[in-house]
């Protein structure tokens, strides 16, 4: 199925391999014709900012999933294990991360992608990289 998005000036997203970047002035409406995953600038992590939390890793760990098509491949169940790991350690995101796992497992992987982002987004607004976060997490403070 077709998917049509407007790109704004300057913005960047990867498609079906490649990362592109609007250089016009003006927004850009594309339409991609192949199955291929698309992800926007501010859903794509580079490998330099995945071990900035936990929450990081972890997403980082889905975005390669979304790209790289992983449905029913051996990487999918390191990744559900690792995910589950994350649980125990911020048990108060386990709702979340059992719909993460709930959406990999049914081969929605930009469904389970967008979860993560919601729940790194949260944890990079609760506090440094070094334990802080962590807390503020368990106990639900910001």
């Amino acid at each position: 199925m077709p998917l049509k998005i407007r790109i704004k000036p300057e913005e960047k997203f990867y498609a079906g391999g490649a990362v592109l970047k609007n250089v016009g002035n003006h927004p850009a409406d594309l339409l991609i014709l192949s199955d291929s995953p698309v992800l926007r600038d501010n859903y794509l992590m580079n490998t330099d900012e995945r071990s900035s939390s936990d929450a990081a890793e972890i997403y980082f760990l889905l975005q390669i999933l979304y790209l790289f098509k992983g449905k029913g491949q051996p990487l999918d169940g390191l990744v559900i294990q690792t995910i589950r790991q994350f649980a125990k350690i911020y048990p108060n995101l386990q709702d979340q991360v059992d719909k993460i796992i709930q959406h990999l497992e049914a081969g929605e992987a930009f469904k389970a992608l967008r979860l993560g982002h919601d729940i790194l987004a949260l944890q990079s607004r609760v506090g440094d990289k070094d334990g802080e976060k962590k807390a503020s997490l368990e106990t639900g403070q910001q």
